[in-house]
């Protein structure tokens, strides 16, 4: 065993070296301001400084379904996260607390299989992996991947190789081989060339990021999103972020567009939309510790956007109760919001409700996403519900192929209101 876990930090604390070494500065706006610079040895980022990256048992990512609720946001109380492993990456060394962590790169020669590698925590070699590659496909040109080989041939081949065989001198040899090269394309200069060509990044470059980012804050904390009560207003649901991706698509967000999640959870789908568009978006969450896991997150999302010399939209996270955006200083913005996201699945008529009555104070346009539809199947215009929400709503009903349910678009359109009120004048002439 303590020949397993010398091997592993061995390559490591190599791979860490290697990588930070490599990396490339640039400076990204953004509206939150950090004090820490974060750093790891997977992102593209010059400096020193070291980052804790930390670990769970990673349960299933939560993410709330909020309401108004009863209690005050005031009253509630993160719960601190219990028994949290890390691993510490520097320029010269690897710390790792063994005793709680299994070692992610075996010798090749550990092959009896009692301890094999548990795939549902974070695998920082896979995180290590996943970032050379992603640094191979969108930052450099064919011509200049060619140095690095691909994956019949080459320093790239060798990656794979070593991590399959879970070779860790191997692998800390092709990291270093492949640090080697992008610090000689860094220094020609082409990273700030090849950067400016990225308009948005790919959505499987912001998901690897993102993983990033949920690994190191939000995963440690997953135990304490699981207080609610089932069925109820305050329950967690997860969102795809192949989801998120059909929903950009079919609302055309873009980065003049202004995006809002109401009861966001710890801020997945905010920071998602962000990356994947640089648009300006909100998230509002009336619970105390998932809002401060969203924030958390936007810290590091920072950081790590900045990293990857990549914009990061303006992101907002508010707490407080959706229901009351006046006192949450973002009426004016939900009255400007392009597309609005309600996760409404297990919301109770009476917040569903409340919710709609919010709808008469957008804009002509909006677009607001949810999965369940806030127009009754047979609802019509007439003299009892001419001045109900949801008849400006026009509702389009959208299947997910993924898993076989439905999503809904309403977009606000008064002039559905036009027909009912041509009739009433003709029934007055008469």
């Amino acid at each position: 065993m303590a020949n397993k876990v010398a091997a592993a930090a061995a390559a490591a604390a190599a791979a860490a070296a290697a990588v930070n070494n490599a990396a490339i500065t640039e400076t990204v706006t953004t509206t939150t301001t950090t004090t820490t610079t974060t750093t790891t040895t997977t992102t593209l980022h010059s400096s020193s400084s070291s980052s804790t990256t930390q670990q769970s048992n990673s349960p299933s990512m939560k993410r709330r379904l909020s309401g108004s609720g009863e209690d005050s946001p005031g009253k509630r109380t993160a719960a601190s996260p219990k028994g949290i492993r890390s691993i510490i990456h520097s320029e010269r060394m690897v710390e790792a607390d063994i005793k709680n962590y299994r070692t992610l790169i075996k010798s090749s020669s550990a092959r009896n299989g009692d301890e094999e590698e548990d795939k549902d925590e974070y695998n920082p070699i896979t995180d290590l992996m996943r970032s050379c590659e992603l640094i191979y496909e969108y930052y450099l040109t064919a011509k200049e991947q060619e140095l690095l080989g691909d994956q019949s041939h080459g320093i790239m081949r060798n990656l794979t190789k070593y991590r399959n065989r879970r070779s860790a001198s191997g692998f800390a040899l092709a990291i270093e081989d492949f640090n080697r090269v992008i610090s000689k394309l860094k220094a020609q200069g082409v990273f700030n060339s090849n950067v400016k060509k990225i308009s948005n990044p790919s959505y499987d470059l912001v998901c690897h990021i993102l993983y990033q980012v949920y690994s190191r804050t939000a995963a440690p904390m997953a135990h304490a999103l699981n207080n609610y009560e089932p069925f109820s207003d305050m329950v967690y649901g997860e969102v795809n972020p192949i989801l998120v991706k059909e929903f950009i698509t079919k609302t055309r967000i873009h980065s003049r567009s202004v995006f809002m999640d109401l009861g966001c959870g710890i801020g997945n789908v905010v920071l998602q939309v962000a990356a994947q568009t640089g648009c300006e978006a909100y998230g509002i969450e009336i619970n105390e510790t998932p809002c401060k896991i969203a924030k958390r997150q936007l810290k590091e999302y920072a950081a790590r956007m900045k990293a990857w010399r990549l914009p990061t939209g303006k992101v907002h996270f508010r707490f407080g109760d959706f229901l009351d955006v006046v006192a949450n200083d973002l009426h004016e913005v939900f009255r400007r919001a392009d597309v609005l996201l309600v996760n409404n699945f297990a919301f109770s008529p009476g917040i569903n409700q409340a919710l709609a009555r919010l709808f008469l104070d957008l804009r002509e346009g909006t677009k607001i996403i949810s999965l369940k539809s806030f127009v009754p199947k047979n609802h019509k215009i007439n003299q009892r519900t001419i001045n109900m929400p949801e008849s400006i709503l026009r509702v389009e009903t959208l299947s997910w192929t993924n898993n076989g349910g439905n999503y809904y678009i309403a977009t606000v359109d008064r002039s559905r209101l036009k027909p009912y009120f041509d009739q009433l004048k003709r029934m007055k002439k008469k």
